[in-house]
C-alpha cells in the first residue's frame, strides 16, 4: 500500500476535525439540525361557517404551531388575510363576537344618517326598478357590499403600503372567480381588502368587484379549497381547514339552504377532495345545523371550530414540537395588529362621476386634504354622504402617497340611478285602497337636483310632485363649509280627493267631497341632518261638495289662498314606523291671505306644534308620548283650514290631527290640545301590540281650552306586523265622543 495517499487522508481528516471544531459544529446524530419543513394553511369558502376557522386558530397558536402561508377562498379569505398581517385569533374572535352583522352584510342607511328631506321616502315603496334609456335596468347582485369593503379597508389599514401579499407577515394568497372565462383568479398582489371582497362575493347576492379590469365573484365557485395553490408554492406540510357542507352518499339535501349550497359549490367539489389529499392534517368541524347565512350564531361557530381541531390536538401537537425543535424558520405567529389610529390625507381622490358633481361630494364629505382623519371621523363623513341617496355604493380605499407619513384617499363611488320607478301598495280607512307609483329623476334642468312625481290610484287618488335642488359649492382650499350654509330649494304640488262625514256627537249630519290643492316653493336650510328650518309660499285651492243628511241639499263651495309658511322640522327616529328610539318635532306658523270670493275672512293666522317622543324602557316595550298643539285666530275661518281632529290617517293635510276612538275628521275647531301616550309592546320578532290613549280638547275660544270641562277621551288596541310591503295592521279603538266600537285597517305606507 502506498503510504502518501493514507497520508493524505489522514491530513485532510485532521483538517475537517480541526474546521468543524472552529465553526462549533460536531458530526454526531445528536447534535446535527436541519431546516425545518414549511407549514401551509389552507382555509375553506362557506360564507358564516367560515368563523370556525377562528376556533381552529385558537388551537394553532395555543400549541405554537408555525405557519408560514395562509391561503383562502371567500370567508377563508378574510379570516386568512387579516390573520396573515398581524391580527390574532383572539382579535378575530372579538370582532366576529361583536359586529352588527345585520347592517354590515346590507346596504341599509341608518334612519339617523339619512337627510331629514329624504327619510320619508326611504321605505315607502317595496319595488324599486332602476331606469336606464327608458327601460328597466336590473342591478348585478341584491348589494353592493359597500359596508364590507369599508370594514376591511379599516381592518387591513396596517399593510395599505404593502400591495405584495408575500411579504406580509405571513405570506398569503386567496381565490376568485373571473365572470367572463368562468375560470379561477389567483390573488396575490394588490390592494387586500379588494382581494378579500372579490373572494367572497357570492354571484347575485353581492355585486362583483372589478380588479385589473377583471369582473370577479367567489372563488368558492371555481376552487373553494385553495390547497394546490399553497403547495405550489413548495410548501412541505398543508394543514386544511373545510367548512363546507358534507353531504355523503346516501344522505339527501332536504331544504333550500342545502340545495343552493350544493350548487353553488357543485363544480369546485372535485377541486376540494384533491386538494385535501394534499394535506397531512385536514380538520372538519361539525356543523351540519348551520347555514353560510348564519352570521348571529359567531359564538357557537367558533366553538365547533375549537373542538374540531382539539379532537385532533395531540397529532397536532405532537407535529408543532418536532417542528419547532429545528431551527432557520422560526414560528411566525402574528403580533397583535391594530387599525390605524389616525393618517394624514395627503389627497382625495374621487371615481369618475356622471350626474354628481365632485363639489357636491366634497361639501357633503365634509373632509379637506392635508389634514389628519381617523376612520370615526370617515366613516361619519361617509354616512352623511349616503343619507343623500345619491349613491348606491360608496366605498374607500387608503393608497400609498410618496410620502411614508401620508395617504391617499380614493372614493369609489357608484351613483343610483339617475331615474327609478317604483311600487307600493297601500289601505286605510280614511283613503281607502291605492295603488302607489313613483318615478324619480336625477339632474332635470340642474344637478344636484331630485324630481319626484307619486301617483295614488284608487277611489280617493292623490298626485304629489317635488322638485329638489341641493348646493353645489366646495371651496379648494378652505375649510369645508358646513352643509346647512347653503340652502335647498322645493317646488312642491300636492292633490288629493277626499270623502269624510260631519258628525254632530255621534249623529252622521252630513258628508263631504273634496278636491284639494296646494303649490308652491320653499327655501329651507338643514341645520343638523335630522332638522329642517325654512320658509316658503304655497297657493292652496279647495273645491268642496257638501250633502246633508236631513235636508238632502247640497252645496257647492270653493276655496283660494295664499298661505306663507315659516316652519322647523325635526325628526330622529331611529326606524319610520316601529321607532324605539329618537324623537319629532314639527312647529308652523301660517298667514294666509284669500284670494277668491265667499271667504269669511281675508287674513287670518295659524299656529301648529306636532311632537312624539319615543323611549324603549325594555327590548320589548316602547313608549310615544306628545303633545299637539294647534290655535287659529284672525277672524272668521274657512273650513278647509279649520281644525280637525279624529281617526288615524297615514297622510294629514294643513291643520289635521290624529285621535284614537273618534271618525276621521269627526271633530273640528279654531284651538286644540291633545295628548296621546301609547304603549307598544313587541310580541314577537315583527308583531307588535300598540294599546293608546287620548286626551284633548277643541274649542272655537282658546280661553276655553284651560277649563276642566269636556274633555274628549280616546282609547284603542292595535295589532300590526312589519311586513315586507309595509306594516299590516287593526286598530279597535272607542271613545266618549263616539261610545261605540270603531274598527280600522290600514296596509303599507302612504307617501
Amino acid at each position: 500500500m502506498n503510504a502518501m495517499p493514507v497520508l493524505y487522508r489522514i491530513r485532510f481528516c485532521s483538517i475537517l476535525t480541526v474546521l468543524s471544531m472552529l465553526c462549533g459544529v460536531g458530526f454526531s446524530n445528536d447534535t446535527v439540525k436541519h431546516k425545518r419543513p414549511t407549514v401551509g394553511l389552507v382555509l375553506s369558502g362557506g360564507g358564516a361557517k367560515g368563523m370556525a376557522h377562528v376556533g381552529v386558530l385558537k388551537v394553532l397558536e395555543e400549541i405554537g404551531m408555525p405557519i408560514d402561508y395562509i391561503g383562502g377562498t371567500s370567508m377563508g379569505s378574510i379570516v386568512g388575510g387579516l390573520y396573515s398581517i398581524g391580527y390574532t385569533a383572539k382579535q378575530l374572535e372579538n370582532y366576529m363576537l361583536t359586529t352588527d352583522w345585520n347592517t354590515l352584510l346590507t346596504d341599509k342607511v341608518l334612519r339617523k344618517n339619512i337627510v331629514i328631506y329624504e327619510k320619508n321616502d326611504s321605505k315607502k315603496y317595496w319595488l324599486q326598478f332602476p331606469l336606464s334609456e327608458r327601460k328597466l335596468k336590473l342591478p348585478k347582485g341584491i348589494l353592493t357590499g359597500q359596508n364590507v369593503t369599508n370594514l376591511f379597508t379599516e381592518l387591513a389599514s396596517p399593510a395599505y403600503r404593502e400591495q405584495d401579499f408575500s411579504r406580509f407577515r405571513i405570506p398569503f394568497l386567496c381565490i376568485a372567480t373571473d365572470l367572463k372565462t368562468g375560470t379561477e383568479e389567483l390573488l396575490e398582489h394588490g390592494e387586500l381588502p379588494k382581494a378579500m371582497r372579490a373572494s367572497m362575493a357570492i354571484p347575485s347576492v353581492f355585486m362583483p368587484e372589478e380588479i385589473n379590469g377583471k369582473i370577479l365573484f367567489d372563488g368558492g365557485l371555481v376552487n373553494n379549497f385553495p390547497a394546490d395553490k399553497i403547495f405550489n408554492k413548495q410548501i412541505d406540510i398543508l394543514i386544511g381547514v373545510d367548512v363546507t357542507a358534507q353531504h355523503p352518499a346516501g344522505v339527501e339535501l332536504n331544504n333550500i339552504y342545502q340545495i343552493a349550497e350544493q350548487v353553488v359549490f357543485m363544480s369546485s367539489i372535485p377541486f376540494k377532495e384533491a386538494g385535501k389529499s394534499l394535506c397531512k392534517i385536514v380538520i372538519v368541524p361539525n356543523i351540519p345545523e348551520y347555514k353560510a347565512a348564519s352570521f348571529n350564531a359567531a359564538d357557537s361557530l367558533i366553538v365547533r371550530g375549537e373542538r374540531a381541531a382539539r379532537k385532533r390536538y395531540s397529532e397536532l401537537k405532537a407535529l408543532a414540537d418536532s417542528l419547532n425543535q429545528l431551527d432557520d424558520l422560526p414560528a411566525t405567529h402574528p403580533d397583535c395588529a391594530q387599525p390605524l389610529h389616525q393618517f394624514h390625507v395627503k389627497e382625495i381622490k374621487l371615481s369618475e362621476l356622471t350626474n354628481t358633481t365632485p363639489q357636491y361630494v366634497l361639501t357633503k364629505l365634509g373632509i379637506e386634504e392635508d389634514t389628519d382623519l381617523t376612520f370615526a371621523e370617515l366613516n361619519k363623513a361617509v354616512e352623511r354622504l349616503k343619507g343623500t341617496l345619491n349613491f348606491a355604493s360608496i366605498t374607500y380605499h387608503l393608497l400609498p402617497s410618496d410620502d411614508e407619513n401620508s395617504v391617499i384617499l380614493q372614493f369609489d363611488l357608484i351613483e343610483q340611478s339617475t331615474n327609478s320607478f317604483s311600487v307600493g301598495l297601500h289601505y286605510d280607512k280614511e283613503y281607502q285602497a291605492a295603488l302607489l307609483l313613483n318615478l324619480s329623476f336625477r339632474n332635470v334642468l340642474l344637478n344636484n337636483s331630485k324630481t319626484q312625481l307619486n301617483l295614488a290610484v284608487g277611489r280617493n287618488p292623490a298626485l304629489s310632485m317635488t322638485y329638489l335642488h341641493s348646493p353645489n359649492f366646495h371651496p379648494f382650499g378652505k375649510a369645508a363649509p358646513k352643509e346647512y350654509r347653503y340652502p335647498e330649494w322645493l317646488f312642491k304640488f300636492d292633490a288629493c280627493r277626499r270623502s269624510y262625514d260631519q258628525y254632530i256627537d255621534e249623529q252622521k249630519t252630513g258628508q263631504f267631497d273634496s278636491w284639494e290643492m296646494a303649490g308652491g316653493v320653499q327655501i329651507q336650510f338643514t341645520p343638523t341632518i335630522n332638522s329642517l328650518l325654512g320658509l316658503g309660499v304655497m297657493g292652496d285651492y279647495s273645491v268642496r261638495k257638501s250633502k246633508y243628511v236631513n235636508t238632502g241639499s247640497v252645496a257647492n263651495s270653493n276655496f283660494a289662498f295664499l298661505t306663507y309658511q315659516l316652519f322647523y322640522e325635526r325628526d330622529n327616529y331611529n326606524e319610520d314606523y316601529f321607532p324605539t328610539t329618537g324623537s319629532y318635532l314639527r312647529f308652523e306658523a301660517n298667514y294666509h291671505n284669500g284670494i277668491s270670493n265667499g271667504i269669511r275672512s281675508k287674513h287670518f293666522f295659524n299656529g301648529i306644534l306636532r311632537t312624539n317622543f319615543v323611549a324603549s324602557p325594555t327590548s320589548r316595550w316602547t313608549i310615544h308620548s306628545g303633545v299637539d298643539v294647534a290655535t287659529t285666530f284672525g277672524g272668521g275661518v274657512s273650513a278647509p283650514f279649520l281644525v280637525y281632529a279624529g281617526g288615524l290617517p297615514e297622510k294629514l293635510y294643513r291643520n289635521e290631527f290624529r285621535f284614537t276612538g273618534i271618525h276621521f275628521m269627526q271633530k273640528s275647531g279654531n284651538n286644540l290640545v291633545a295628548v296621546h301616550l301609547n304603549q307598544q309592546i313587541r310580541m314577537w320578532s315583527n308583531i307588535y301590540a300598540t294599546f293608546r290613549i287620548n286626551l284633548g280638547k277643541m274649542e272655537d275660544e282658546i280661553l276655553q281650552l284651560i277649563k276642566p270641562v269636556d274633555f274628549m277621551l280616546g282609547y284603542g288596541l292595535s295589532a300590526e306586523y312589519n311586513s315586507i310591503v309595509g306594516p299590516l295592521g287593526v286598530t279597535f279603538s272607542s271613545s266618549n265622543v263616539t261610545r261605540s266600537l270603531l274598527v280600522a285597517l290600514h296596509v303599507g305606507f302612504w307617501f
